[in-house]
């Protein structure tokens, strides 16, 4: 699983940990092998298919997959 911190936002990348943004993963998340995570939360009991993308907060429990991710099936 890849997790991107640094958007480049300045087109070049930040060394200053407090500038980059956060990521916050709920409990009972299950994330596939090769998906990419970017600064989003993701609630509890969700499942994050293999090779997703996630790119927006994930509010709604169920299954997602897909670039971007998108709601597969609630849980």
């Amino acid at each position: 699983v890849m997790f991107i911190n640094d958007l480049f936002k300045d087109g070049h990348p930040t060394y200053d940990v407090d500038a980059m943004l956060k990521t916050c993963i709920g409990n009972h998340v299950s994330i596939g092998s090769n998906a990419t995570i970017l600064p989003v939360t993701i609630c509890d009991h969700t499942v994050i298919g293999a090779g997703a993308v996630v790119t927006k907060a994930i509010a709604t429990p169920g299954i997602y997959a897909g670039n971007p991710a998108r709601l597969i099936r609630p849980l």
